[in-house]
């Protein structure tokens, strides 16, 4: 591999990285919507490539360009359940994870 292949390689890296830094960033201490979805998913963080990323706790979208922060309570059943360990109180509104 040449020098100006692993330079542009790297660039694109560090790009990513910051595009991922930022995207953390921005749901910190938020809930997310995945895409233009409803349902609201709490927000936790998992190494990839050894970048930290955004993820929902429910595993329902891995791409964290997807997700969007949002102020509203967590309507995630799945969410929910693994938060607190436990069924009860989840609410019965949402069946299906998008």
């Amino acid at each position: 591999m040449s020098d100006e292949t692993q330079l542009a390689a790297r660039a694109d890296v560090d790009h990513l990285a910051a595009v991922l830094e930022r995207r953390r960033s921005e749901l910190a201490g938020a809930n997310a919507v995945i895409g233009g979805a409803t349902v609201v998913h709490a927000v936790t963080e998992h190494v990839w490539v050894g970048v930290r990323v955004p993820a929902v706790v429910c595993g329902a979208a891995t791409d964290p360009l997807r997700l969007r922060a949002t102020t509203a309570p967590i309507s995630c059943r799945r969410c929910t359940r693994r938060l607190t360990g436990s069924s009860a109180g989840v609410s019965d509104g949402q069946l299906t994870l998008d």
